[in-house]
């Protein structure tokens, strides 16, 4: 018998390396869906700690009196410090829509219609982690120049003790 066993699948036959991919990306077809669904849950976590960690760095900071003494207390530098908040709060809010209920019509007697309905789930939820994903990147980039103007601009004023 020779490693090249054939099978028949719509009345071709095919070649066991054959068989192998399309049996493997059948596997990844079935588990598509709870890939991109842990990637959302990943970047949910990820995305709460660095808001958790941005806001304590400011909260424990002396930014407020320090934009106040230099009189950078303008909206630009406001809106510089909190944009990495709300781009990272739209990222959460598209990972977390990865996990929203939508319902989605099809006809379990029609793999066509069955498939076509699949095809809306997965591409959905990619949409939404992708847009998650461009969120949290395009989330740094206020963060690095906040930090530059943090360390270059501002200098807070030094306590004087009585």
């Amino acid at each position: 018998m020779s490693n090249n066993k054939e099978s028949a699948v719509n009345g071709l036959k095919l070649k066991s390396e054959e068989k192998f991919w399309l049996d493997l990306m059948r596997n990844e077809t079935k588990a598509s869906i709870g890939a991109v669904e842990e990637a959302a849950k990943q970047l949910i976590t990820i995305t709460s700690l660095l808001q958790t960690v941005y806001f304590a760095a400011i909260s424990f900071s002396d930014l407020k009196k320090a934009l106040v003494v230099h009189d950078l207390y303008g909206w630009f530098t406001v809106i510089l410090f909190i944009s990495p908040i709300i781009l990272w709060l739209i990222c959460l809010s598209f990972a977390i829509a990865v996990f929203l209920p939508k319902s989605y019509h099809t006809n379990l007697s029609s793999p066509s219609l069955a498939s076509e309905a699949y095809e809306n789930i997965i591409t959905f939820k990619q949409r939404q982690l992708w847009r998650a994903y461009q969120a949290l990147a395009i989330g740094f980039l206020p963060l690095i120049i906040s930090i530059v103007v943090y360390l270059v601009w501002i200098h807070v004023p030094e306590q004087t003790i009585t």
